[in-house]
């Protein structure tokens, strides 16, 4: 997207004097609120999409909404606008998910959906009249945890989703994302239903942990993204032939996965061959394996792996990945044995807005914060929202840079701090401040 134009408009109203601040033991207790839901050991938390903790954190926001006196709107996917209204035009959205990973964190996603709803309370709770519409806003599926297929509500919200593209989404039981569509009333012929206009769209911004260790090292505060890298997903399925473990000779096996064991190697090869800035800093991770017939007497026939190819640079991501698929087939032939690669999803990396990047980088400093100008190596909401509308993101540490585990912490100033400088951010972006 250009850099986003913030027009002054005749009738629009005057700016507030002062920003109105947010009400931070209301925003910390329904944060803590949401992460008990889901909650197990050693305080880890799981709420996979469409699973009853997932939907029972999204009953919550529409409650809190409902509560705060906002106009509320839950399409059929189950993505959630709390909305506030103000003068006509577009809305400034801001938002994230309250999915997770399994024995995930309390912070990633709910930090910013949260962040999110006490922003637009505070603005509504300050009386001031709104140039446009504000909303807050929850994505459903925006982790990749359940199905391989990640951020599912806001694809479908921008429009990126058709039903081919579901075909290899599948569920470790077996249960296919286009079944779970289909029972919400989802097919091919609603999906289009399901974009938003984007003219009624002024702006998305999101607030979120960063998931990495990069603020902390450098006692920066606040990330100012400016951009998101993309994946390459992959189901690779290498059949061999299950045989007797005691019995059959080391040179009459079909071994599945010891084929597998030599693409897992490659893949981290392949991955770490790239890994320098200046070929694009690729990622690659097998994150999950599931084994046929699965015993310790049995040679395995079938082995599935869930391949992830990520980086800031489309190239690079589609150089490594095509180099994964190549060696699984070389794999496969060197060992007399079939090898299916399925995609799941491949996406290019997203630029974020000139113009929402300047707007969080006055805000840090005229307010004296320091911040860090950084891309975003995981994915978000934010990068499919980017190609219907303006787009903007800002960042809050991660302890150690540990995410995606119970052990994942952001501490209460830091998430505080973050949710004013959204709601600042929001206000700015409304009135047409730049």
């Amino acid at each position: 997207m250009p850099g986003m134009a913030l027009p002054h408009s005749k009738a629009r109203p005057a700016a507030p004097a002062a920003r109105p601040a947010i009400n931070r033991e209301r925003l910390l207790a329904d944060l803590n609120a949401v992460s008990r839901i889901g909650i197990g050991d050693r305080g880890s938390v799981t709420r996979l999409v469409f699973s009853v903790t997932e939907l029972r954190s999204r009953q919550l926001l529409v409650h809190l909404m409902t509560q705060a006196g906002l106009k509320v709107h839950v399409d059929r996917i189950g993505n959630i606008f709390g909305r506030l209204e103000g003068a006509d035009g577009p809305a400034v959205l801001a938002g994230s998910h309250l999915d997770s990973v399994v024995h995930g964190g309390k912070f990633d996603g709910p930090v910013g959906v949260i962040g999110a709803l006490e922003a637009v309370r505070t603005i509504k709770e300050s009386g001031v009249a709104l140039p446009c519409p504000v909303e807050a806003v929850c994505f459903v599926g925006e982790e990749s945890s359940r199905f391989g297929f990640s951020t599912l509500g806001s694809s479908l919200v921008a429009g990126q989703v058709k039903m081919k593209d579901l075909t290899n989404a599948v569920d470790a039981r077996g249960t296919k994302l286009g079944e779970v569509l289909a029972g919400l009333g989802v097919d091919g012929d609603s999906l289009s239903g399901l974009k938003r206009d984007p003219k009624t769209i002024k702006a998305y911004l999101e607030l979120h942990i960063e998931q990495g260790p990069v603020l902390e090292a450098k006692g920066k505060k606040i990330g100012v993204v400016t951009a998101i890298a993309a994946p390459t997903r992959l189901r690779v399925i290498f059949t061999g032939q299950a045989d007797h473990s005691g019995t059959t000779p080391m040179d009459m096996r079909k071994d599945a996965l010891a084929a597998a064991a030599n693409l897992i190697a490659y893949v981290e090869q392949a991955a770490r061959e790239n890994a320098s800035m200046d070929k694009g800093r690729v990622v690659g991770t097998v994150g999950a394996i599931k084994v046929d017939p699965g015993v310790i007497n049995a040679i395995p026939g079938k082995v599935e792996l869930a391949v992830d190819i990520r980086s800031v640079t489309g190239k690079a991501k589609d150089r490594v990945a095509r180099a994964v698929e190549g060696r699984a087939k070389e794999i496969a032939a060197e060992r007399d044995m079939k090898v299916d690669i399925l995609p799941i999803r491949s996406e290019e990396p997203v630029d974020l807005d000139a113009g929402l990047i300047g707007v969080i980088r006055d805000i840090c400093e005229e307010k004296k914060i320091a911040y860090e100008v950084m891309p975003s190596g995981a994915g978000h909401d934010a990068m499919q929202i980017a190609k219907i509308a303006p787009a903007g993101m800002i960042f809050i540490p991660s302890k150690k840079g540990i995410s995606h585990s119970p052990l994942e912490w952001t501490d209460p100033d830091e998430i505080c701090l973050g949710a004013e400088i959204l709601l600042d951010a929001m206000m700015r972006v409304a009135y047409g401040e730049n």
